[in-house]
C-alpha cells in the first residue's frame, strides 16, 4: 500500500478538517499520514519515506508571497504552515514523487513556482460565479482533452463544487492551465508529476474519488 503525506499542522482544528482528505485517500486504496515540517532537512526526509504529497485547502496566502500588496479581504496568519507547505513541495517535487494541491494547495504550488493570484475574485470578474459556497454548491468546469485530469475525472463539461474567493491568474513556470469554470476562473492546472484542482474531490464522493487514485498510480 502506498503512503501518502498530507501536509498539515497537528492540532485538532487541523486534524479533524483534514479527516475528509484521510477518508478520499483511504477510499483511493492509499494509507494516509498528517505532518508538517519546519525544515529542508525534515521534508527531504518525508520525501524519500512518502509515495505522495497533498498540500490541501485551507486559509488565504500572504500577498507578498506573489508580489502584492495585501486585499482588504484577505486572511492569512498562519506562517508556519506556509513554511512547511514550500519545503514539503520543494521536496516531493525535487524527488520525483507526485505532489495534489487542493484550493489552497493548488494556489500555494502555482506560487511556489512563480505564478500569481486573483485576491478576491468579485474584483477579477464581472460577473463572477457562485464561487465560495462551503464545497456545496456545483458548478460546470471545462476539462482539456489532453490532460491528466480529463483521464481520471472526465473530458469536456463537467462539474465541481467550490469554496474560495482566490484563485490562480498567472500560472507558475512548469505549470499549464488544464480546466476552466465558464466565468474564465482557473479551476486546474498541471505540471511535472503535479495535479492542482481549485475545487474539493475529496467531499465529491465517487466523483472525486480518481484524483486521489491518481496519486496512487505507479
Amino acid at each position: 500500500m502506498k503512503t501518502i503525506l498530507i501536509a498539515g499542522n497537528r492540532t485538532q482544528k487541523e486534524t479533524g478538517m483534514r479527516s475528509t482528505y484521510s477518508r478520499a485517500v483511504l477510499a483511493a486504496g492509499g494509507l494516509p499520514v498528517l505532518a508538517s515540517v519546519e525544515t529542508e532537512a525534515q521534508a527531504a526526509l518525508y520525501a524519500a519515506a512518502f509515495d505522495a504529497l497533498i498540500l490541501p485547502g485551507g486559509g488565504d496566502l500572504p500577498a507578498e508571497l506573489f508580489g502584492q500588496q495585501p486585499h482588504p479581504s484577505i486572511e492569512c496568519d498562519d506562517p508556519a504552515r506556509d513554511l512547511s507547505d514550500r519545503l514539503l513541495w520543494e521536496a516531493f517535487h525535487a524527488a520525483g514523487k507526485r505532489v495534489l494541491g487542493i484550493c489552497r494547495g493548488c494556489q500555494a504550488v502555482n506560487v511556489f513556482c512563480g505564478g500569481t493570484l486573483h485576491q478576491h475574485l468579485p474584483d477579477a470578474f464581472d460577473p463572477v460565479l457562485w464561487h465560495s459556497g462551503n464545497g456545496k454548491g456545483r458548478h460546470a468546469v471545462f476539462v482539456e482533452e489532453s490532460s491528466a485530469l480529463a483521464r481520471v475525472f472526465g473530458a469536456g463539461a463537467q462539474r465541481c463544487n467550490s469554496n474560495h474567493h482566490q484563485a490562480v491568474d498567472q500560472p507558475g513556470e512548469g505549470l499549464r492551465i488544464v480546466a476552466h469554470a465558464p466565468d474564465g476562473v482557473v479551476e486546474a492546472l498541471e505540471g511535472e508529476n503535479t495535479l492542482l484542482v481549485q475545487f474539493h474531490p475529496e467531499i465529491m464522493g465517487d466523483e472525486g474519488i480518481g484524483i486521489f487514485r491518481w496519486i496512487l498510480e505507479d
